[in-house]
């Protein structure tokens, strides 16, 4: 071995000794003398021989030279959250039009069809009296001067009072006496730009933006809780955390590598769940300062929150939230797994397969999730409508539009497709001066019909394929957005 360092050896001549390596051992006759007085100052120790063994090889690429100071830090943070804001401004109109059209009620037609229609219900006799626009307390003219029967008086006097009622036999409240000057006037079931419109006119930019530092704050609040249940609920389990994986192309997260797909798949699911049960009350208040006028205190959350009756998930929202929370969180993180496990689509060898599945899917999720929330935010309505004990308030809750019953999830969506709404009807003249009903094309049907779950799913569709188109050209939007 001595002689491979005094030179090259003569059977290997062009052989070079490598530069890296422990050092050489020291010479024999220092080392008997060396042991009478202790180890050498000079031998070096295992942690620096392996720095000198490692010293050419270059991480920098990998590791950074320092951690990140507590300026840098806090500037990360604040650029996240400013972007976060931002995000929420350009969305929260869109939001509020969808609340608002979700929790619309819809009337069978226009208010002059409707008014017609139940004068045509009406006898011959009725319909003179309604369009007799004589004062009845008027003295007659053209009458006998005899007077009159007390019984004939009375009648005559209450028939000139008479009202119109219902086939139920109550009297409507009439629309244009009761009406706030908060109410919206909607004549489209589904347009956003309409609602957009009219709340700029009345109530200008904060009716348009209104909730939107709430819907900030539950936002961030919801991502953080189900992130911190998701880890929790990992090490519990002993699973890989899924938020770690690596993400699918369009929202979700891609569990196909972890060892316990379904394991990971279940933690996803319960994590969001326990984050929309947890949030559910700053939820329903975010859906109260949506719905209300901007004039109307209390505006601010912590104040809103006081007006509650409970400060915990009410028990008739439970089903419908826990739904809202996991079945959307379910298909997002179960479709890449069913896509590369199952039908062997994969990022990597069928880019273009995989970002149009994944699409596809997240088009499922948002139909999925629209008429829950549709149903959901009927249900938080009539929470906040209730009176609360406490305050014994007697004063009914003032919308901005007239807010649909919540009857459970099944009764709901059956008011919606069934009962609410019908076909566009046109107030025409009949013969002899009588008002008829000129109904459209469609006919006469009851309900909105199946559309009325989805309000908003355009604005939604826009969002996703936003998304989709900046996540197919590679660009940052690739892990999702806030649409």
């Amino acid at each position: 071995m001595s002689s491979l360092r005094e030179g090259p050896n003569p059977l290997r001549p062009y052989y070079i000794p490598p530069s890296v390596g422990l050092p050489a051992d020291p010479a024999p006759n220092n080392t008997s003398a060396n042991s009478k007085h202790g180890p050498s100052p000079s031998k070096t120790s295992f942690g620096s021989s392996a720095r000198d063994i490692l010293s050419d090889l270059d991480y920098s690429e990998y590791l950074s030279d320092s951690s990140p100071s507590a300026v840098e830090v806090i500037k990360g943070l604040a650029d996240q959250a400013l972007w976060k804001y931002t995000s929420v401004l350009l969305a929260q109109p869109f939001e509020v039009a969808k609340t608002v059209l979700q929790v619309h009620v819809a009337y069978n037609g226009t208010k002059s069809a409707a008014a017609a229609e139940d004068m045509r219900r009406r006898p011959v006799g009725y319909r003179d009296d309604m369009y007799n626009d004589s004062d009845p307390d008027s003295p007659s003219y053209f009458t006998s001067s005899a007077p009159l029967s007390p019984h004939r008086s009375t009648s005559s006097h209450s028939r000139g009072r008479r009202h119109v009622t219902d086939r139920a036999g109550y009297i409507p409240s009439s629309p244009n006496t009761t009406s706030s000057p908060h109410k919206l006037d909607l004549r489209r079931g589904d347009s956003l730009v309409e609602v957009i419109s009219q709340l700029w006119t009345k109530e200008g930019a904060w009716g348009v933006w209104k909730g939107a530092n709430t819907t900030f704050i539950y936002s961030v609040l919801l991502k953080t809780i189900e992130s911190w249940t998701r880890s929790l609920l990992s090490v519990l389990l002993n699973v890989p955390d899924p938020g770690l994986l690596v993400e699918s192309g369009v929202g979700g997260l891609d569990i196909v590598d972890s060892p316990y797909p379904f394991a990971s798949l279940g933690v996803a699911v319960a994590a969001a769940g326990i984050a929309g049960v947890i949030l559910a009350p700053l939820d329903i208040i975010r859906t109260k300062l949506i719905l209300t006028p901007s004039t109307h205190p209390p505006r601010s959350l912590f104040k809103s929150l006081t007006t509650l009756n409970i400060i915990t998930l009410p028990p008739s929202l439970a089903a419908i939230t826990l739904l809202h929370s996991t079945l959307p969180t379910f298909l997002a993180t179960s479709a890449p797994l069913f896509l590369r496990s199952r039908l062997g689509v994969d990022p990597v060898l069928t880019p273009n397969t995989y970002s149009v599945a994944t699409f596809l899917s997240s088009s499922l999720e948002l139909f999925l999730r629209l008429p829950l929330e549709t149903v959901l935010r009927r249900g938080q309505m009539s929470v906040v409508s209730s009176p609360s004990p406490s305050t014994a308030r007697q004063t009914p809750l003032e919308t901005i539009v007239d807010v649909g019953p919540y009857r459970g999830i099944v009764g709901t969506m059956w008011t919606i497709v069934k009962e609410e709404g019908g076909a566009e009807q046109e107030l025409v003249v009949g013969t002899g001066g009588a008002p008829a009903v000129k109904i459209g094309k469609k006919g006469r049907r009851k309900g909105q019909g199946v559309e009325g779950l989805f309000r908003g799913w355009r604005v939604g569709m826009w969002g996703l394929v936003g998304v989709w188109g900046v996540a197919a050209l590679g660009g940052a939007g690739a892990k999702g957005g806030e649409f």
